[in-house]
């Protein structure tokens, strides 16, 4: 959940968010604002949302579709946010509290449909949870943290050297000349360690870009994310009723599997 989706720079546009982000992020911190504190104000800001919702008309749709936009501002602050880093219990906060205003902003469109007559609308949105929680699985156990790039390989008893065995000394004029063995290994790890530290920090290899490439771009939309389910929400609210909406994240979700089974190395396009 993080999900990284709701930072898509898209030129000039998303540098000038990105900046107003930033300043944001900085207020609230001159104001103690932690990370925490941020969600938890965008989880009040969803279940207004939500509320709007519930109206089931045209008025309610603008509104509900304007203040999930302001739940993905919330998420683009808090991600700026340089004090209290993201240690364990700010990460697990945060990814209960982004499922938890996503299942209330379903509540209030099927409660408003279910007021406006449609029996029907509890039935959708068990099957869009549905859809959604076989989504998450999916990309979550395909996404296990590699092994870390300075592991050592497990050594075999059968490898180790034994007892009493001694090493020949190197020939008389090679003594300055290292192992050709050992000169490859070492530059392996170097190599390596210029990878690890490259993409620990991608800053050092390569000009930060401001635009994402279309191929990326499109990945991340297929991955069907939270800004982009909620950009489905709002767009289907406000054409059509909450069953419009509930179908078309089933389908959204329905999409994204497929795509992953299909294609496993959209991973890398993941924050």
């Amino acid at each position: 959940m993080g999900d990284g989706d709701s930072q898509l720079k898209l030129g000039g546009h998303g540098h000038m968010t990105g900046t107003v982000a930033r300043a944001t992020a900085r207020m609230l911190e001159h104001r103690r604002v932690t990370r925490s504190g941020v969600t938890r104000i965008s989880v009040l800001v969803a279940v207004a949302a939500a509320v709007w919702f519930g109206r089931t008309d045209l008025v309610g749709a603008l509104a509900g579709s304007a203040l999930l936009g302001l739940v993905l501002c919330c998420d683009a602050v808090r991600d700026r946010m340089r004090a209290n880093r993201r240690d364990a219990l700010t990460l697990w906060t945060v990814s209960v509290a982004a499922q938890l205003r996503e299942y209330v902003v379903y509540v209030g469109l099927a409660f408003g449909a279910a007021a406006d007559g449609s029996a029907s609308a509890w039935g959708w949105a068990a099957g869009a949870l549905i859809a959604l929680a076989l989504r998450d699985s999916l990309l979550v156990a395909r996404t296990a943290p590699p092994a870390p790039a300075g592991a050592k390989p497990l050594v075999l008893p059968a490898q180790r050297r034994p007892e009493g065995v001694r090493v020949p000394a190197p020939r008389a004029g090679a003594a300055g000349a290292a192992d050709p063995a050992q000169a490859r290994g070492d530059s392996g790890s170097a190599r390596a360690d210029a990878a690890a530290e490259g993409a620990a920090d991608p800053g050092r290899t390569r000009p930060p870009s401001r635009a994402l490439p279309l191929p990326v771009l499109a990945r991340r939309v297929l991955l069907f994310g939270q800004p982009t389910r909620f950009l489905v929400i709002a767009v289907a609210a406000t054409v059509g009723d909450a069953r419009l909406v509930f179908l078309s994240l089933i389908v959204g979700c329905a999409v994204a599997i497929t795509g992953e089974l299909v294609d496993p190395s959209s991973r890398g396009v993941r924050r």
